[in-house]
């Protein structure tokens, strides 16, 4: 999730659990409303890792991973909250600034968990990516209520308007949770009418609405795809109508879903060198990154043929996805990994390997 709604979440969970005598040597109620602000955006303190690792996949590999893990939760805590205790003036109780960072740290892991990137719960132990994708990572509605419940709390005082707010954020949680279930019972009932029986099936949260969900199913070679919105009306998608307008127009009642076939590797005359691509030692770090890897395109840029992968947790109707990157071939077989940028709509007017070979 963003920073500020982290911050909010931290502020919120330590005014609502403070205890009743807030006096020294204890954090004052107002005292520890901003340091859980600053506790929930701790974990986030890896950011910093990308400034001194040039390579962006070594970095997204160990992002969300100790300062979000459950088992270093502990020790995090104690660290920060003795810290912070002895750094205060007049100094404080270093157990009570290890429950302010333990509340902190663990509502941003929770938060991070909830969404389709999810965290490293076991770091360093394990580099496994756990996550319950209900959220997509930027929610107005969770951070609305969030920041509502904390501006109510700033003009009002007390718990009672913090505790609702953290009720709200929760209340749009459990219904994106609800939808989920049922966005997966979908997407396994179209995988059995396929024939597709026991197949793998996920559901990602889209952006501006918890109603709205894009479907995949796990073929041998390929994946389906198909955009869902509960309460969504028949529609075709409007090609001339704005960005916005197009990612409301494409997603589909449940009986009147579109599926899309996205192959792993391409089909045809390019799946060969595609899933060469995908193997090469120099593409390591995107097949540890990506959790659903699919064939953009193959493409001949600037004379060497690429393979473009990208992740399916990412993908968002209308736009092109994030974290593309390419396996390229030079015209003397040496192979290298490339960035591709997302927005660079260059890459849209390369001309396809396929076309360049005939």
């Amino acid at each position: 999730m963003d920073p500020v709604t982290h911050a909010a979440s931290g502020a919120l969970i330590n005014r609502v659990v403070a205890p009743r005598d807030c006096g020294a040597p204890r954090f004052s109620l107002r005292e520890r409303t901003w340091i859980g602000a600053g506790a929930a955006l701790f974990p986030d303190i890896d950011w910093f890792l990308g400034l001194v690792i040039a390579d962006s996949l070594v970095y997204y590999n160990l992002h969300r991973g100790e300062t979000h893990s459950l088992l270093l939760l502990p020790f995090w805590a104690l660290l920060l909250g003795w810290v912070v205790a002895r750094l205060w003036p007049g100094q404080r109780d270093w157990r009570d600034g290890a429950l302010i960072f333990a509340l902190g740290t663990g509502i941003h892991i929770f938060g991070d968990w909830i969404t389709n990137y999810g965290t490293q719960l076991l770091a360093p132990f394990s580099r496994e990516t756990f996550a319950f994708p209900v959220t997509f990572i930027l929610d107005p509605w969770i951070t609305g209520a969030l920041l509502l419940g904390l501006l109510l709390t700033w003009r009002y005082g007390g718990r009672l308007w913090a505790a609702l707010g953290l009720a709200a954020a929760g209340a749009v949680i459990a219904v994106q949770s609800v939808a989920h279930v049922h966005a997966l019972e979908h997407a396994r009932l179209a995988a059995e009418e396929r024939g597709m029986h026991g197949a793998r099936v996920h559901a990602m949260p889209q952006p501006l609405s918890p109603l709205n969900w894009r479907l995949f199913i796990e073929g041998d070679d390929a994946y389906w795809s198909a955009h869902l919105g509960f309460g969504a009306g028949e529609q075709t998608v409007d090609e001339t109508a704005g960005l916005l307008t197009r990612h409301w127009q494409s997603f589909r009642p449940p009986e009147a879903l579109e599926w899309e076939r996205l192959p792993r590797f391409g089909d045809g005359a390019v799946r060969e060198f595609a899933e060469a691509a995908w193997w090469r030692p120099e593409f390591a770090e995107f097949r540890r990154f990506a959790q659903l890897p699919y064939l953009r395109k193959v493409v001949v840029h600037q004379g060497d043929a690429c393979a473009i992968y990208a992740d399916l947790r990412f993908r968002i109707a209308q736009v092109p996805p994030p974290f593309q990157y390419a396996s390229c071939r030079t015209p003397e077989g040496d192979w290298y990994r490339a960035d591709v940028d997302y927005w660079e709509q260059a890459i849209e007017e390369l001309e396809p390997l396929l076309r360049e070979r005939r």
